[in-house]
């Protein structure tokens, strides 16, 4: 099922041999000859963490993203800037920190022939990736907004090793029309069945298909496909008690672990802000201001808790959501250099010290607000089975994401990531989110 992650794969590994091989011809270079074996080796340990350093850099500038992979002229830009900064922290590594690598020469040729490289190989590969001919054709059977969604980026669509050749709308057929229907886009050439599995009407059709499945005929569940190109769930076609068993298996190690690291990394980091806190404070109480706020939100079992901010608005208590009091409630100039620096949510550290939030997981909403969401939205409450975050999958991918008022149309986009996330939560997914924040940060932008 996973075409693209194997180009993903493909990407990655190319990636660490093409960095190996630019250190061997900097070495066949600065010796006028093959490097020996051993002199090689010697050479190689202490360039694999700036190995490592390059695919983080080159996965923070999204370099391994499928949606923009394919673009000539975002990947250039991305490629180029993501060598830059590699050159830039590898330089500061090696010449001011004791790597026992000399000379430095070495260095610079690899540096250079690196950058060639590593070129040359995306490029070629982009190329290989827009070519159509070995392109497994599919059909897609469902009806709905998402559906469709799903078969317009796929037809056409260069970037992804599938591509439909036929869309069943079911809405309409009975259970023996649309059999028919996707017998006969096999006999046309579908190798691959897109169905909605979430529909009990083609969940059953299934049976009648088997003497297809045995010739090879490969069925995929359209809301797993979904997940896979978008990153998010279709929050129409999810099947609740599939979704609920899946989150009631215990994942005490994942649990277990993640605490851990909120509580070191809150205690460390409480440690570290407090000088910026304590400023900060001294600032608002000077100019005849509460230094902080408390604001209540949701978390996790619906229950509610206070968050703490330093205040940064004009109003010295929470505005609950008010649409009249957010109007006189106006960031004030300092409180504007807050919340671009990020400082005015450092006494969170506090929140996550206490377990009211975790480093990462759906941003917690407030009260007034939940209650829309939860009459409005179908499957809104289950984002509060697990423990808020202060960033989260929703955050890094939702551009559009809402503030202020209630908003419905906007909030059903946010849940799809956000039960996305709970439904694939791991150590890996939460480095992405983590590098992704900090990237944001650095940048101060985000949601």
């Amino acid at each position: 099922m996973a075409f693209d992650r194997r180009e993903t794969v493909t990407l990655l590994v190319g990636d660490f041999l093409i960095l190996a091989l630019s250190l061997w011809a900097a070495l066949t270079v600065r010796n006028l000859g093959f490097p020996p074996y051993g002199y090689f080796v010697e050479n190689l340990l202490p360039f694999i963490p700036m190995f490592l350093l390059s695919l983080a850099v080159f996965y923070t500038a999204g370099l391994y993203e499928k949606q923009t992979r394919p673009i000539r002229r975002v990947m250039g830009v991305r490629i180029l800037g993501a060598q830059a900064v590699t050159v830039a922290i590898t330089a500061i590594l090696f010449f001011i920190l004791p790597f026992n690598i000399a000379p430095k020469t070495i260095l610079v040729l690899y540096l250079g022939i690196s950058v060639v490289a590593e070129a040359a190989w995306r490029f070629r590969r982009m190329n290989h990736e827009l070519k159509t001919e070995d392109r497994i054709p599919a059909a897609i059977v469902g009806t709905g907004p998402a559906v469709l969604e799903l078969y317009e980026e796929v037809r056409e669509n260069p970037r992804y090793l599938m591509h439909f050749i036929e869309r069943i709308e079911s809405d309409h057929l009975t259970r023996e029309d649309i059999t028919r229907a996707v017998a006969t886009a096999i006999t046309n050439g579908a190798e691959v069945v897109v169905v909605d599995y979430a529909d009990p009407r083609l969940a059953g059709m299934l049976p009648e298909l088997y003497e297809r499945m045995a010739n090879g005929v490969i069925f995929l569940d359209f809301a797993l496909l979904y997940e896979e190109i978008f990153d998010r769930v279709p929050l129409e076609h999810i099947d609740a008690a599939r979704f609920l068993e899946f989150m009631s298996t215990p994942r005490t190690v994942y649990d277990t672990t993640k605490r851990l690291f909120d509580i070191v990394s809150a205690a460390v980091g409480l440690v570290l802000a407090s000088p910026f806190i304590v400023m900060a404070a001294v600032i608002l109480v000077a100019q005849n201001r509460t230094a902080f706020i408390h604001q209540e939100r949701v978390g996790r079992g619906g229950k509610t808790f206070r968050i703490i901010k330093l205040r940064s608005r004009a109003l010295p208590y929470d505005d609950r959501g008010d649409p009249e009091l957010q109007k006189k409630n106006h960031i004030t100039a300092f409180g504007g250099f807050l919340r671009r620096t990020r400082i005015d949510e450092l006494p969170q550290l506090w929140n996550v010290l206490r377990g009211d939030l975790s480093f990462i997981g759906p941003r917690p909403e407030l009260p007034t607000i939940v209650k829309v969401y939860e009459r409005e939205i179908p499957h809104y409450r289950m984002r509060h089975m697990i423990v808020p975050g202060v960033s989260g999958w929703a955050q890094i991918r939702d551009y559009d994401a809402p503030k202020g008022p209630a908003d419905i149309v906007r909030t059903r986009r946010k849940l799809s990531f956000d039960l996305y996330y709970l439904k694939h939560r791991s150590f890996g997914l939460d480095l992405v989110i983590a590098i992704k924040s900090l990237r944001a940060l650095l940048a101060f932008s985000g949601t």
